[in-house]
């Protein structure tokens, strides 16, 4: 999720269920609310001082997203980390972040861009001279180059699949690093933005086709060297080795929700 705070970014005034739904997204990304965790209408409701009704409509748009589901009896419940989650993630953003390449940015955007990826690289250059904690504005800032970007692209459809599919990836990377620890390696932007100002698109395409596959290689390999827990339909619990993850794999921490309907 970009950063709403940036100066590098338009503001406005969101509606009360675009709110709810944003805060809602940004503790399913951030883990605060646990993969397989059911979700209390009412408890949402004291939490935000916001109405049922509010909370309800940004559940549905988040079920509609992929991070919430809803069952009959079962209320709302957090979308679990799967393979097959990951995965679809992965075939999103490489059939379309190569279409950012093609993006026509005006000279003053294009301006902002580059400013971006200045904050960008300084950060990537903090957190590689042993400054771990630079790695958060360097994603705040990496995540805004995408999001100007995508504002420019001529398909208000996809600009939203890819807004999604960052937000997903964003929640994979925050829970298979808080698993096992190593962190997912900054992209370096710098060639992308020298590859759009010398008008090479498909250098441009490879640099963004890089960024994904960095993401990809990190992620398929920490899910696999994850301890897992199947969780069947009856409930019971069965070890498995992670070279045979399923579907509805979930780490320990996952098999327990916090709130209950």
């Amino acid at each position: 999720m970009f950063d709403t705070r940036s100066p590098f970014l338009p503001t406005g005034m969101p509606d009360a269920v675009s709110i709810a739904e944003d805060r809602l997204r940004h503790s399913i990304m951030s883990g605060a609310l646990a993969p397989g965790e059911r979700l209390s209408e009412v408890g949402i409701c004291k939490d935000y001082g916001v109405g049922r009704g509010i909370v309800r409509a940004a559940l549905a748009r988040l079920a509609h997203s992929g991070f919430v589901s809803s069952q009959p009896r079962s209320g709302w419940k957090v979308t679990p980390i799967t393979a097959i989650g990951l995965r679809e993630v992965i075939l999103g953003r490489r059939q379309l972040e190569p279409l950012l390449a093609d993006v026509e940015l005006p000279a003053e955007e294009f301006r902002r861009l580059e400013t971006l990826c200045d904050m960008h690289a300084a950060f990537a250059a903090a957190r590689t001279a042993g400054l771990d904690e630079q790695i958060v504005p360097a994603r705040r800032y990496e995540r805004q180059v995408k999001h100007l970007l995508v504002t420019h692209l001529r398909a208000p459809l996809i600009a939203g699949w890819l807004e999604n599919l960052w937000d997903k990836s964003e929640r994979y990377i925050g829970f298979l690093e808080a698993s096992g620890g190593q962190k997912l390696p900054l992209a370096d932007w710098s060639a992308f933005v020298d590859a759009k100002r010398s008008g090479r698109a498909q250098a441009a395409r490879e640099c963004l086709a890089e960024i994904c596959e960095t993401f990809a290689r990190f992620a398929q390999a920490r899910f696999l060297e994850a301890d897992v827990v199947v969780v069947q339909t009856t409930s019971k619990k069965v070890r498995t080795p992670a070279a045979d993850l399923p579907a509805t794999a979930l780490s320990k921490s996952e098999v327990n929700p916090k709130r209950m309907s």
